[in-house]
């Protein structure tokens, strides 16, 4: 098989890397099978979730993000405060958001990675720029490699391997500059996954599992990519994709059982001191989707007054399971605190605005 700097003429799995792959394999059947039995799973993955991959990748930047920043410009964020780790955030949650939203048989062609890649760092949001540009009459380079995983597994390839390859390929064929171009392609495999039949999910924390399963490579994972792109060592980079899948999909797991068990005990505690607890419920069900809210969404969405939105609120307050964060008398934000630390250990102790450090 051959395609965007990739070739392989036989495909062969020894004992260790067979083994690895039943593994990673292991770990997206857990996620999965959490997305079934879970009601609110997708409430929770493309609201919280998401925005746990996006601070994720900000951090391995070497910037801090604060979730709730994040999580406060809503589904399609603009932020008014330009700064480079709030830019980056936005645009991993705008290339997510982008990619959920399309029919899963939709192929990741070479012109949707070219319109997606450019963005991948919003920088239409940064200071001076142009709020609209041209699209490039032609595709970046690399583009190709995400239409070659779905050849690949037809021809019998497993989904897990198929999609290595593909991050492999446009590793070494795509555009630079490289932080750019690992970041485009991690978030591009979730879009990838569902179309291969897997969990898209699963990959949201691929950046640190990537980091996490090089860290025995020399010079760590950028000497690993370093070797993809002059020797084209895509059979060593698949095998840490494995593994970094497994670590990944791993975290997904026990962030959204713990999830499930804090939105659990909340709603049983919500029984004990509510009388009429259709409301709250509600309201908590959509915290999971929008854990920082502002009263007049929570009105809209649970059809009620915004003076019953205010209450609502006060009762979740008073319960510890809100915290105001504007301090102001207009224009309030909560935050489902609970959530925001489990997602984000340490929030709210001394929270920080998303400054560069």
């Amino acid at each position: 098989m051959e395609g965007a700097g990739t070739r392989q003429e036989k495909f062969t799995l020894d004992g260790a890397t067979a083994l690895q792959l039943a593994r990673a394999e292991r770990r997206l059947g857990q996620v999965e099978m959490l997305a079934r039995l879970w009601e609110p799973w997708a409430d929770f993955a493309r609201g919280a979730l998401v925005a746990c991959s996006a601070v994720s990748e900000v951090r391995l930047r070497g910037k801090r993000l604060d979730i709730a920043e994040l999580l406060a410009l809503g589904p399609e964020p603009k932020p008014s405060r330009p700064v480079r780790p709030l830019r980056w955030g936005v645009g991993v949650t705008l290339a997510h958001r982008r990619l959920e939203a399309l029919p899963a048989q939709d192929p990741l062609a070479p012109s949707l990675v070219s319109d997606i890649f450019p963005g991948i760092e919003a920088p239409q949001f940064s200071r001076g720029s142009a709020a609209f540009r041209q699209p490039d009459p032609d595709p970046v380079p690399g583009a190709a490699a995400w239409t070659l995983a779905p050849r690949w597994l037809a021809a019998g390839l497993p989904p897990l391997w198929a999609a290595g390859l593909a991050l492999a390929a446009w590793e070494k064929e795509g555009p630079g500059p490289a932080p750019r171009r690992n970041l485009a392609g991690r978030v591009l495999v979730c879009g990838l996954a569902s179309r291969l039949g897997m969990p898209a999910h699963a990959f949201d924390l691929l950046g640190a599992g990537l980091f996490r399963a090089a860290a025995q490579e020399q010079r760590g994972l950028e000497g690993l990519l370093s070797r993809v792109r002059r020797a084209g060592a895509w059979r060593r980079f698949t095998v840490v994709f494995l593994r970094a899948v497994e670590l990944s999909a791993a975290q997904v797991v026990k962030l959204s059982l713990a999830a499930r068990d804090l939105y659990q005990g909340h709603l049983e505690l919500i029984d004990t001191w509510v009388r009429a607890p259709r409301h709250p419920k509600r309201f908590l069900r959509l915290l999971l989707e929008r854990p920082v809210v502002e009263l007049p969404l929570v009105a809209t969405r649970l059809e009620v007054t915004q003076r019953t939105a205010g209450l609502l609120s006060r009762k979740l307050v008073e319960q510890g399971l809100l915290t105001e964060i504007t301090g102001q008398r207009r224009g309030r934000r909560f935050a489902y605190a609970p959530l925001l630390q489990l997602l984000q250990p340490g929030w709210g102790q001394g929270r920080q605005s998303g400054a560069e450090s």
